[in-house]
């Protein structure tokens, strides 16, 4: 029987209806998608322990033979079978369940290699569901492929299609780079490293098998986001008949009431010159907290402003916006630019005042939050987008902010800093700035790791700090809840008891925006000397005389969290205090914030939880999904993902139509995917 790509998985002899089922569960519905579906491991049948030296928790391969088992049928429950093998050095109990047919393989006598998860319970060794394989003379595959399985498909099943595929595929999928280029590379082709990574005769094999497929799948991913970068569409190319000069920079320092760093100096000329150029915007800026980079936002804002185009400031919270919006409007206006906040909780008739001004054109810049994402909001001639923080705002929202104008440009914000691994992967169609000094010189914050039963020692130091007229919060991971939680409510009103002194206040995003920017206007004014807050002050929140923070309960936070709370103190330029009390003694918590401690940048920060959480809850898994990659880890990876954007951008430097034969097959499968040619 002689097999295609596109063969459905359902004509093939021993799949039938019943399986095409089970197969469409995992997504697999034709040849080629079997074929992509990779083993998550591999049962090595040449590494195996003695029953005796395994560890409760540990993924390992024992090998033994069959002492007794038992099924077990229990009305109401699952059933299940249980096998005692041995090896001379001890017993091993393997739990199946809902998998009777098993006593049928597990005869007394026989030896077989179990790959499993070693538990202790109830005082014996056990595997629940281990993997098996039957110990036969003569046998040349000794790393086996085990792949993730769902009801009605085995591991014994699936291996013999994807052998049976294997060997009677007419052709495989088209390579991409030829072959001198694959040499270059040290690349081996296709058909090695789909036979390969299904059924690796060595660890070599597997090694080569796996650097192709990593490449292939990361030169796939970085060739439509290189070629959606070099090729912007005609209808979004704008005229480079206005070219700013680099003295406008000078000129906006002028009105300012401090000094550009060099790094906030670099930012503008690197947007002066993409405009300059005649090129959409799109620009991610990246930076420290208190780096600068709203002052970078506003001069982008200024340079569209002065020539009568519109633009608009999103932010991810409204405390933000109104910050921002009280801040900069008197710049605004004294040069004659119509400034306007635009939230939520703003009057009826105000929001519609300003809905119509945008609409005429009389308001040039708007700064607000998700409000302007509503349809009701349209623009006259809008021509920058400015996004703050921007992974707390979905793909498509940002995207419909773009779609209220024609040819926008687009600036992102980052206080976070994105690991160039993610960055490359996720906005791989921008460009990158990055802002490192800060505007009042290096922030020194001393962070401290304290356990709950040392809670006391953090409170005379808020006593001893209080009494020396310093300012600083305490944050919670909640606002109000039982005592396993520690809440902002509970801690505010303890705090208020113990130190009956000082003025104490209390911010949670359960209070309305006036309630909340009464408690700011207080805290800025030093009417309120520490503030219990939840999160709702991680982001942009700038009080420079705050000089301490502490962080209770802090395995509840991620670490780019904490690294934003701990940017809310030390911005004067004085020593800041952080302190981050612990519940819990878990290795793995203690480890992660022991590594916390030592991390002095944001870009550190972000690529220990990119380690730790992975991209997407970095990013926010619900805006963007989960990295669409099957083999390919953009941590472990990183070395292939660079070579294959680097691969990605010579083609294009030197090709940029792909009309040199050796890149036809890029061109035919950019085509194929609707990116080439539409």
């Amino acid at each position: 029987m002689t097999l295609g790509l596109k063969t459905p998985l359902a004509s093939l002899p021993s799949v039938g209806d019943k399986r095409k089922k089970y197969f469409a569960r995992l997504g697999l519905v034709t040849v080629e998608d079997l074929l992509f579906f990779f083993p998550r491991r591999y049962h090595d049948l040449r590494n195996f322990k003695k029953i005796s030296q395994l560890i409760p928790g540990e993924i390992a391969s024992v090998k033994g033979r069959v002492l007794a088992r038992e099924e077990k049928k229990i009305p109401g429950h699952r059933d299940y079978l249980k096998v005692a093998i041995h090896d001379g050095s001890g017993v091993l109990y393997l739990t199946y369940f809902n998998q009777l047919y098993l006593k049928d393989v597990f005869v007394v006598d026989k030896e077989f290699f179990i790959n499993g998860k070693a538990e202790f319970y109830k005082g014996q060794m056990q595997m629940v569901n281990p993997v098996y394989e039957e110990v036969r003379p003569g046998r040349r595959d000794w790393l086996l492929p085990v792949y993730a399985l769902t009801r009605g498909l085995t591991l014994s099943y699936i291996r013999r299609l994807v052998k049976f595929i294997l060997n009677n595929l007419s052709a495989y999928p088209r390579e991409l780079l030829p072959l001198e280029k694959r040499q270059e590379l040290n690349l081996s082709n296709i058909r090695f490293a789909l036979a390969s990574i299904h059924f690796p005769r060595s660890d070599m094999d597997l090694e080569k098998a796996r650097d192709y497929l990593i490449f292939h799948e990361f030169f796939r991913l970085q060739l439509g986001l290189v070629f959606q970068k070099e090729s912007v569409p005609d209808q979004e190319k704008v005229s480079a008949d206005w070219k700013p000069e680099l003295e406008s920079i000078q000129e906006f320092e002028n009105f300012l009431p401090f000094t550009l760093t060099s790094g906030q100096k670099q930012v503008m000329e690197e947007i002066i010159t993409d405009i300059s150029k005649g090129k959409i915007l799109q620009r991610l800026v990246q930076g420290e907290v208190g780096c600068g980079k709203t002052a970078v936002a506003i001069f982008t804002l200024w340079l569209f402003a002065r020539r009568k185009c519109q633009g608009v400031f999103l932010s991810p919270t409204e405390i933000l916006a109104e910050q921002h919006f009280l801040n900069w409007q008197e710049f605004f206006l004294r040069q004659g630019i119509s400034v306007a906040l635009l939230i939520g909780e703003l009057p009826a008739a105000e929001k519609k005042k300003i809905i119509e001004e945008l609409k005429e054109g009389k308001i040039k810049i708007v700064i607000g939050t998700h409000a302007l994402l509503s349809d009701d909001v349209v623009f006259q001639n809008l021509k920058v987008a400015v996004v703050d923080e921007q992974h707390k705002f979905g793909v498509a929202q940002r995207e419909k902010l773009k779609e209220k104008g024609k040819g926008v440009h687009y600036l992102i914000l980052s206080a976070t800093p994105i690991p160039r691994s993610v960055a490359l992967t996720f906005y791989g169609t921008m460009d990158f700035s990055i802002m490192g000094d800060l505007p009042k010189g290096q922030r020194q914050v001393s962070t401290y790791l304290v356990s709950d039963r040392e809670k006391e020692v953090v409170y005379q130091f808020i006593k001893e700090q209080l009494v020396q007229g310093q300012q600083g919060y305490l944050v919670t991971p909640a606002i109000s809840g039982n005592e396993d939680i520690q809440s902002a409510v509970r801690e505010y009103e303890y705090l208020k008891k113990r130190f009956p002194d000082q003025y104490i206040g209390l911010i949670h995003g359960g209070m309305s925006r006036q309630e909340q920017e009464i408690v700011l206007k207080q805290f800025r004014q030093k009417n309120i000397h520490l503030l219990v807050a939840t999160t709702v002050i991680e982001s942009g929140i700038d009080v420079p005389e705050a000089s301490f923070i502490v962080v209770d309960q802090v395995e509840r936070f991620g670490l780019a969290q904490l690294h934003q709370l701990r940017g809310r103190v030390g911005r004067s330029g004085q020593t800041g205090y952080c302190f981050l009390i612990v519940y819990t003694q878990a290795k793995e918590i203690l480890d992660k914030l022991e590594s916390f401690l030592e991390a002095e940048t944001g870009l550190e920060v972000a690529e220990m939880d990119l380690k730790m959480r992975g991209p997407g809850d970095i990013l926010g898994t619900r805006q963007h999904g989960i990295m669409p990659l099957k083999i390919g880890n953009i941590v472990s990876d990183l070395r292939m993902l660079d070579k294959a954007r680097q691969e990605a951008e010579k083609i294009f430097l030197q090709d940029p139509e792909l009309k040199q034969p050796e890149n036809a097959a890029i061109r035919d499968y950019l085509s194929e995917v609707k990116i080439y040619g539409t």
